[in-house]
C-alpha cells in the first residue's frame, strides 16, 4: 500500500513539474506574424506625417515557442524580447504587460496557449 501511494504521489508530483497539457488550455489561432521595421529618420507616411515604424508581415520557423505577450498597437500583441507580432482570428483578451504562452508554430497554422 506505501508503494502504490509513493508512486501515485511521484505521478502527480512529475505532472506539475512537467507543466500543463496545451489540449487543456486556452488556445488562440494566430492570424498573421509581424516585425517590426524603424525607419530612417523624418519618414512621412501618406498623410506627411513622420512615422519611426512599419509593421511587415513575415514568417516564423516551425516549432514551439514558451513566449510572453503583451499589448501592442491597435490589434497586434508584441512577443516580448523580439520585434515580432501577432494577430488572431478570434479575440485573445487584454494582455497588459505580460501574459505568459506557449506558441506552437506548424507550416501553415499556429496556435497560443495561454498559461495564465
Amino acid at each position: 500500500m506505501k508503494k502504490i501511494f509513493t508512486l501515485f504521489t511521484l505521478i502527480i508530483i512529475s505532472n506539475l513539474s512537467f507543466g500543463q497539457n496545451p489540449e487543456d488550455l486556452d488556445s488562440y489561432t494566430v492570424d498573421e506574424f509581424y516585425k517590426k521595421v524603424e525607419l530612417d529618420d523624418e519618414t512621412l507616411d501618406e498623410d506627411g506625417d513622420e512615422i519611426e515604424y512599419i509593421y511587415v508581415k513575415t514568417n516564423v520557423d516551425k516549432g514551439d515557442y514558451k513566449i510572453e505577450l503583451t499589448d501592442g498597437d491597435g490589434d497586434l500583441y508584441e512577443i516580448k524580447g523580439t520585434n515580432l507580432y501577432v494577430t488572431f482570428n478570434g479575440y485573445f483578451g487584454y494582455a497588459g504587460y505580460s501574459k505568459k504562452c506557449i506558441m506552437k508554430v506548424d507550416y501553415y497554422s499556429a496556435k497560443v496557449y495561454k498559461l495564465e
